[in-house]
């Protein structure tokens, strides 16, 4: 199985692949960072057609996206929707199944408490995977959202076992 993660954002959309064969491995991450001097509309146009061609690049089995966190700036907040959205298109095009996370249940899922700091899911991140190079915020987040959803998929399939064992 292979989960691309988006932490969606305007200035910077972090992205990772994760492999989850018989051991993780990074299959790749980064960042799209269009030009901020770029209007509005170029600069999601860069996001979307670089998220496309990524998931073309990975072809992934699930897309696991970031959800919008609350920022003081509303218009921020709704800018980053957009960003969301246009992420959801890329995956649905290519008819991609999409798995959404707060930031408190990526965060919980990599490091145990849902209010972490960045600091440290990028090092539970860069441990958890076994990557020696440094790895950009974003990406970090973006990984992060890809174990999250490998932990919460592990969890539902213990669930499952276990209500399934269950007798009347």
């Amino acid at each position: 199985m292979t989960i691309a993660g988006f932490d969606p954002g305007l200035n910077r959309t972090g992205f990772g692949v994760v492999k989850n064969l018989k051991n993780l491995s990074v299959a790749g991450f980064g960042v799209i960072a269009p030009d901020p001097k770029q209007s509005f509309s170029d600069r999601l146009a860069e996001i979307y057609f670089s998220a496309r061609r990524l998931l073309q690049e990975y072809l992934p089995d699930i897309v696991a996206v970031e959800e919008v966190y609350f920022a003081t700036n509303p218009q921020t907040t709704l800018k980053i929707g957009v960003v969301r959205g246009l992420l959801f298109a890329a995956a649905l095009e290519q008819k991609l199944e999409i798995a959404s996370f707060s930031p408190a249940e990526v965060k919980m899922a990599v490091t145990g408490r849902g209010n972490a700091a960045k600091e440290q899911v990028q090092y539970l991140v860069r441990a958890e995977l076994k990557l020696k190079e440094e790895i950009p915020e974003d990406s970090a987040d973006a990984l992060a959202v890809c174990l999250c959803y490998l932990k919460n998929q592990k969890y539902e399939m213990e669930l499952k076992k276990g209500c399934l064992g269950l007798k009347k």
